[in-house]
């Protein structure tokens, strides 16, 4: 008997600990995560009602990963795209040789973002229809009325401008000559979310060797072939670090076979 003491008196405080932190973890108020629902949006709904669904697009879809809200920061911010305060005010006569009128000109940054570049920022917003954001007509129209409001006041109601194309324009090639790599990942706006300096993030992952070979391992691939795959296939592999869906999908189409070559020898042979 006095053996059997010996195991059991040790084993009592152990199970009383684990009870205690299996009362406390049950205790703790419990959440599920849930993924963003989608949005009931009518053609009854008022401009003002529009606005209010929008704001949450907005965030919801990840605009604001680039873009921010800082009253009296000017059209700068500190966002990779231009900041969003006040932006009904600073474009209510929309562009000088673009839309003429503020809803007109929302709407054709969210389809064509590339078609007017505020100065001093890169092109490299993927329209609002695709990914990321993969907004519908009907969002859109919630969005444009929420950037209505931000310095002005919403007025678009559903139908009240142009439905997207139905079929994406074609991806027009990159004019960079396939020998000059350095200039090829300017021309591409590379540096918009990605860092070549070890250990400085920015909207993506930086380039640096060390990180990219650590990558690379990671997948069991080659260094070259993991780059080909993270910039034609970029979906493949996405870091949990990072926001995914960003980076573009169709350097594949956009960027010649000698471009791409190009492009991974230079990532690849960068020096750690």
């Amino acid at each position: 008997m006095k053996g059997l003491a010996a195991h059991v008196t040790p084993v009592i405080p152990a199970l009383v600990v684990i009870g205690f932190f299996v009362w406390f973890a049950n205790w703790i108020p419990q959440t599920r995560w849930q993924p963003p629902q989608k949005l009931a949006i009518t053609d009854a709904m008022s401009p003002a009602e529009l606005a209010a669904l929008g704001a949450t697009l907005v965030r919801q879809r990840g605009c604001m990963t680039c873009h921010t809200l800082e009253p009296g920061a000017g059209v700068k911010g500190g966002g990779r795209g231009p900041n969003l305060a006040d932006i009904a005010a600073r474009r209510a006569r929309g562009v000088q040789g673009g839309p003429g009128n503020l809803a007109e000109y929302l709407a054709q940054s969210l389809y064509e973002p590339g078609a007017y570049l505020v100065e001093g920022y890169a092109n490299i917003m993927p329209a609002s229809t695709g990914a990321p954001a993969k907004l519908g007509y009907e969002e859109i129209v919630a969005v444009v009325n929420y950037l209505q409001s931000l310095g002005g006041r919403p007025s678009v109601k559903i139908g009240d401008i142009a439905r997207p194309a139905g079929a994406p324009a074609a991806s027009a090639p990159v004019a960079a000559a396939p020998g000059d790599a350095k200039g090829l990942f300017e021309a591409l706006a590379c540096a918009g979310c990605h860092s070549l300096e070890a250990g400085k993030k920015v909207l993506g992952p930086s380039l640096d060797a060390g990180t990219l070979r650590q990558a690379a391992a990671a997948r069991k691939m080659s260094l070259e072939a993991f780059l080909l795959e993270a910039i034609v296939d970029p979906k493949a592999y996405e870091s949990k670090e990072f926001p995914p869906g960003v980076m573009p999908q169709d350097y594949g189409a956009k960027l010649t076979g000698a471009q791409l070559r190009s492009l991974v020898e230079y990532l690849a042979g960068r020096k750690p």
